[in-house]
């Protein structure tokens, strides 16, 4: 009988340690990212929270600035006279003796303001009349509100009936609209919008806009059905060409001459533009409404606050109200626009 041996099994072992190797590895890479997402969760974390709490003092500054110190044309004149007879001598002189200085001006046209370290906040206030109001615009405005955010000529129909379905209270279908049959889920809010912003929820609506032109002029738009009123003292240049008609050298015409010296009815401001019969005399202002829309930015992460102040007409116990607040992500934004900043006003002054 011939025997023979068995030959060994030769690189059996390699091959073993190697993927054993492997499946160790992949398990550490597959923590080491966890653990990065985790850190990267806990980072984007701490700068919301810490954004928020810069948020709120900024807030609270506005509110008490607002509240306690006069408004004229185009802005809260902090330190400002406060009596209704601004020939009254004798208060004028008490305030002198008291040492009051020269007030300063908290504009509300949107300008920027840099609130110092450690919070290295941007902030922007404006007054509401100065904005683009949804609830205000005629189908003529609209139309070129679809022009500012890329919806095409031929959609603007649906859109306009569609957004009225969308803030009526009842169920019936205007021509080109739409209502629950054409949503498809439980349909339109049939309500006012809470945020300028929910305009997007109108059907066709998002799909119809470019975002990155709503993203631009996102700041310039309110929704408010209790005030149709404009301020020609306070409009954004989109505000002006939206609501007016009027174009790009138009509006920085007006802004530059109401910066030498506000315009005191819509005569004046017409006579700077160039352009008659704007609007009706009755809903064109030339002093701020008591509902003023603050922005919040932050720069040292992407994170955006914004909300709305309304000064009550009397009473202390309730002398302001907030609403319409909202938290936004800025997509692949680093750091908030300071490049014409100018120093936030001190609240304790």
């Amino acid at each position: 009988m011939i025997s023979t041996r068995l030959r060994p099994r030769a690189g059996f072992a390699l091959p073993a340690v190697l993927a054993v190797t492997g499946v160790v590895t992949l398990v550490f890479l597959v923590a080491i990212t966890a653990l990065a997402s985790l850190n990267a969760e806990a980072r984007s974390a701490r700068d919301r929270i810490r954004f928020m709490q810069g948020a709120m003092t900024a807030e609270a500054a506005i509110a008490y600035l607002a509240a306690t110190n006069p408004i004229d044309s185009q802005s809260i004149v902090i330190g400002g006279q406060r009596t209704l007879d601004v020939f009254d001598t004798a208060s004028l002189a008490e305030d002198a003796n008291a040492g009051v200085g020269t007030p300063s001006h908290l504009h509300l046209d949107g300008r920027s303001y840099d609130l110092a370290a450690p919070q290295s906040l941007t902030i922007q206030i404006q007054d509401q009349a100065g904005l683009i109001n949804l609830a205000a615009l005629d189908s003529f405005a609209q139309r070129r509100l679809f022009g500012l955010i890329g919806v095409a000529e031929n959609e603007a129909p649906q859109l306009i009936a569609a957004f009225r379905d969308y803030v009526d209270t009842d169920d019936l279908r205007q021509i080109d609209g739409a209502e629950a049959a054409q949503y498809g889920t439980d349909g339109p809010a049939n309500r006012p919008l809470r945020r300028a912003s929910e305009w997007l929820s109108v059907k066709g609506a998002r799909a119809a806009v470019d975002p990155a032109l709503w993203r631009r002029i996102r700041p310039d738009l309110v929704y408010d059905r209790t005030s149709n009123g404009v301020n020609v003292n306070t409009m954004t240049p989109a505000a002006i060409a939206v609501v007016f008609g009027l174009s790009a050298e138009q509006a920085q015409a007006a802004i530059r001459a109401r910066r030498q010296a506000p315009f005191l009815s819509i005569n004046a401001f017409e006579t700077v533009t160039g352009q008659a019969n704007l609007g009706d005399p009755e809903r064109v202002y030339t002093f701020p409404t008591r509902r003023m829309v603050y922005t919040i930015h932050d720069s040292r992460s992407p994170w955006t606050y914004r909300g709305r102040l309304t000064l009550t007409p009397t009473g202390n116990e309730q002398p302001f109200w907030i609403d319409q607040t909202e938290q936004t992500e800025a997509p692949r934004r680093a750091v908030a626009p300071k490049t014409d900043a100018t120093p936030f006003p001190d609240p304790t002054r």
